[in-house]
């Protein structure tokens, strides 16, 4: 990936109250490691050129030059680039800012082409204010990044340094539930690591990540299932042992649920071809 991140010297904070951390302008090549990850801060993608792929909280969904990905703290993502048509775009790392969408999600928002093509300029003159560090270009940032908000916040819930405290436990548990899916976890058991009432993790889970912390669980091991169902030839009952399910059976169950497909003929298919991955997503399919 060809890629430049210019990181601010000194604080940048919009009228909103949000810090701009860095930004980052990046360019598709043959080194292109997709890899999932999260940050404790949001990040506003734009897509200034090509296109591909965001998954983020589970979901796959496309993205064209125009379109602007709103990905809240402590939300797994990555980004995929059509090789034949290379995806490019620029990142902005905001701390304290929080968005919600209109089904009332935190876990992660996004805005079709129709409504952000018009935020690519504001995108780039940050770009260029970082890298040539002008005089005044803080005071520039500090404006740009307010109209940007100012404009995003027509279309969503804009929330100022909203439940850190919430926030941060969650990120805990999915921290758990990712290194700890094979165990015999229950809500209990997630609630008793993170020092919190059961009915307050799932409250907070669901309003940030749009699922409860189960759910998350059981998607998790799916996961985990689908690799070692396409990596492997173990048996479905040791696959079983493996992710936590308590049985091949169970398991079976829950992969139809959730795919769309027994595992038997998802190992002999091969996986989900890509065009399947992106309908099975938009179904809640953690692919």
């Amino acid at each position: 990936m060809d890629s430049i991140r210019y990181d601010t010297d000194v604080p940048v904070r919009s009228k909103q109250g949000a810090l701009l951390l860095y930004c980052t302008i990046s360019r598709y090549d043959s080194s292109w490691a997709s890899v999932l990850h999260s940050h404790t801060h949001a990040e506003l993608f734009c897509c200034i050129g090509g296109k591909g792929r965001m998954q983020a909280a589970g979901e796959i969904f496309p993205v064209k030059k125009g379109d602007c990905v709103l990905v809240n703290a402590y939300v797994t993502h990555t980004e995929y680039s059509d090789p034949s048509d290379p995806l490019g775009y620029i990142v902005l790392g905001v701390d304290g800012v929080s968005f919600m969408d209109e089904e009332n999600h935190y876990y992660r928002c996004k805005f079709w082409n129709e409504r952000t093509h018009a935020l690519v300029p504001y995108f780039e003159d940050i770009v260029r204010e970082l890298s040539r560090r002008q005089a005044g270009y803080i005071d520039v940032c500090c404006d740009i990044m307010s109209i940007i908000l100012s404009k995003l916040s027509r279309h969503l819930s804009l929330g100022i340094n909203d439940d850190a405290h919430g926030s941060t436990v969650c990120a805990e548990v999915r921290r758990i539930i990712d290194e700890s899916f094979a165990d015999a976890l229950s809500l209990d058991d997630l609630a008793q690591h993170a020092g919190i009432s059961k009915f307050y993790l799932s409250h907070t889970f669901q309003k940030f990540y749009g699922i409860s912390p189960m759910q998350c669980l059981t998607r998790r091991r799916i996961q985990e299932v689908m690799h070692l169902l396409l990596n492997t030839d173990y048996s479905h009952d040791v696959i079983a042992q493996m992710t936590g399910f308590a049985s091949a059976s169970y398991l079976s169950q829950a992969f139809k649920r959730i795919v769309g497909m027994n595992p038997s003929d998802y190992r002999r298919k091969g996986g989900l071809p890509a065009e399947s991955m992106i309908a099975a997503a938009q179904k809640n399919v953690p692919v």
